[in-house]
């Protein structure tokens, strides 16, 4: 991806009545200047936006940059982009293996900070028809600021994706963790609603017609059950801000499949049941919901392993796609034993085989490559061990593939 920068200064929108070169002129909820500088002309993005473009007509991203004498500036960074049509190529080992079964993909969570690292980019290219980003997608990483975007992390992960045939799972639209600050001191509905849609609209919206799935939401359902306590759970009261989430999103990128995706919904008990609950009353009410994700972070020998199939099959029950999206297995100790490396093989081989026998369940993301670079320090967690040797998990993974 080429990038050009430019810096403008900033210049009063009130004076002019006129929004400035790739500002936001229109769009539902939007109030500003709809009348665009001369040069440019006001195009509708989505539902939600509409932004002034240039004769170019490049698709752009905007920021706030603050010097250090304290003066701000614009950085609008122009960017070419490629849309991919058809089906996307087939992967080699791991992906390759369970495409083979009827499965969509192997995937692996990474970032534009991983891309320099030929032991992480070499197994990417190899063994993975997916990536999903790590970090470069979440809202305090792409709009820190409100209506100021930065996309350099998700555009290069977009972009490795595209220059290497990759399936793309964005994550995530809709977080309480990763959230700016100036999104948690709304305290009113209808900016909240706004403020929702705008940003699930414009990120969306970027990435048309490249994204697979995306996790509109992450961790909505308190460990105990219930509702989590979240800005959005409290200034609306209920679950509908999901409905704005979810049909912002669509709005946006009506191809994408949507999905809700949480943590510890691979136990039984009340936040699995609260979860299904949620999915299937979003369904009831119209909301585009086409996808469920469970993470999987779960430990060597845990106690969820056993049960896994029976909890692909609660999910399933929602009528949705089924998508394992964060799967690390992490060990109890730093010291990586035999025994240990055994008992974390099986349990490869009894979470995948579960996905297998699932018919609704199409691929598995593994949260990270190596256990050198994994958010799960010292744990010894992934297939590859930290000098990028495959480790008896990998031949677990197989082993799932192939039962």
């Amino acid at each position: 991806m080429k990038y050009s920068i430019i810096f403008v200064a900033t210049a009063p929108l009130l004076a002019s009545a006129q929004q400035s070169l790739w500002g936001q002129c229109g769009g539902i909820g939007y109030t500003g200047p709809t009348n665009c500088v001369a040069g440019a002309a006001c195009t509708t993005q989505n539902a939600y936006y509409a932004q002034c473009v240039s004769a170019a007509g490049q698709p752009t991203t905007t920021r706030a940059v603050t010097t250090t004498a304290g003066a701000t500036t614009t950085r609008t960074t122009t960017t070419t982009t490629r849309t991919t049509t058809g089906s996307q190529p087939a992967g080699t080992g791991l992906d390759a293996l369970i495409k083979a079964k009827g499965k969509k993909y192997v995937g692996f969570a990474t970032d534009q900070g991983e891309f320099g690292n030929t032991g992480i980019t070499n197994i990417l290219k190899a063994e993975g028809g997916c990536v999903s980003p790590e970090n470069s997608m979440k809202w305090d990483a792409t709009e820190p600021s409100r209506g100021s975007f930065n996309f350099n992390g998700a555009d290069a992960l977009v972009n490795f994706a595209q220059t290497n045939g990759k399936m793309i799972r964005g994550h995530t639209l809709l977080w309480h963790n990763q959230l700016p600050q100036w999104v948690k001191n709304i305290g009113d509905k209808a900016t909240l609603t706004t403020v929702i849609q705008n940003h699930a609209s414009t990120v969306a919206g970027r990435y048309k017609g490249k994204i697979y799935a995306w996790d509109v939401a992450n961790e909505v359902v308190a460990d105990g059950g219930g509702m989590r306590s979240s800005v959005f759970s409290q200034v609306f009261g209920d679950w509908t801000f999901l409905d704005v989430a979810f049909k912002a999103a669509k709005a946006a990128d009506p191809n994408a499949k949507l999905c809700l995706n949480d943590y510890n919904i691979n136990f039984t008990g009340a936040k699995l049941n609260t979860f299904v609950q949620v999915v299937k009353d979003l369904k009831s009410r119209g909301v585009p919901i086409d996808c469920v994700g469970t993470q999987t972070h779960t430990s060597v020998g845990g106690s969820d392993i056993p049960n896994y199939k029976n909890t692909l099959t609660t999910l399933a029950g929602t009528g949705c796609e089924v998508q394992i999206t964060e799967l690390d297995i992490a060990m109890s100790t730093t010291t990586s034993t035999s025994a240990l490396q055994q008992q974390q093989r099986n349990d490869y081989k009894t979470i995948v085989s579960a996905c297998m026998g699932t018919s609704a369940c199409s691929g598995i993301t593994l949260w990270g490559v190596d256990d050198a670079n994994t958010w799960i320090t010292g744990k010894h967690p992934l297939l590859w061990d930290e000098n990028f040797a495959k480790k008896p998990a990998y031949q677990g993974f197989v082993d799932g593939i192939n039962s």
